[in-house]
């Protein structure tokens, strides 16, 4: 018969093991989604956007059905750039849509201009709460690599700061997932409903 005291320690360390383990595949997700331009190359950075990740799936809105098509095709590739970014297999699918975003958006040659965008020099104008730049801190200080983790963090500054500057510019929050969506839209890019 075991007795629980030895057997309550080596529970412990596996629950404290297993939670390091979920919040570091957790910060490896979320840096694919921030290392995204640089993996894919200058043609799909400026065609595509990376929508979510959850369990290994990086889900990426394209601005065409044939760009859509074509990243399904190209996706063992991007999914192996990725992976040796973040040193290890975090990513394991891609899944590529041009519904959503780009049908919201309803433009056409003649149509309007794509919403409002952030320069570089009115990003770095913004200045994150206090708050916001300890949980960039918090989540960064989980990846063991230092090249890396000083990457994620400028990253994740670098959203938060774009989230922050359309907020300032008219971009509403979906009540449903959170997505900004630009104006005057009425419905979420994103998931499609009411904003």
């Amino acid at each position: 018969m075991r007795r629980s005291g030895h057997l309550a320690p080596l529970g412990a360390a596996l629950e404290d093991l297993l939670a390091r383990r979920e919040a570091r595949v957790r910060a490896k997700e979320r840096l694919a989604a921030l290392v995204w331009r640089e993996c894919v190359g200058t043609f799909y950075a400026e065609r595509t956007e990376v929508t979510g990740v959850s369990r290994g799936t990086l889900y990426v809105w394209c601005s065409s059905p044939a760009l859509a098509h074509q990243l399904s095709l190209d996706a063992e590739d991007v999914i192996r750039r990725l992976n040796a970014e973040l040193a290890g297999e975090y990513i394991k699918e891609l899944r590529p849509t041009a519904i959503g975003r780009g049908r919201a958006r309803d433009r056409s040659r003649t149509g309007p201009a794509g919403p409002p965008t952030a320069t570089r020099r009115e990003l770095d104008a913004i200045r994150l709460r206090p708050t916001d730049v300890e949980a960039v801190e918090a989540d960064a200080a989980r990846i063991a690599d230092g090249k890396l983790r000083d990457r994620f963090a400028a990253a994740a500054l670098a959203q938060r700061r774009t989230r922050e500057w359309r907020r300032q510019h008219g971009y509403r929050a979906c009540t449903h997932c959170g997505w900004l969506s630009p104006p005057p839209l009425k419905r979420c890019t994103r998931c499609g409903r009411d904003v």
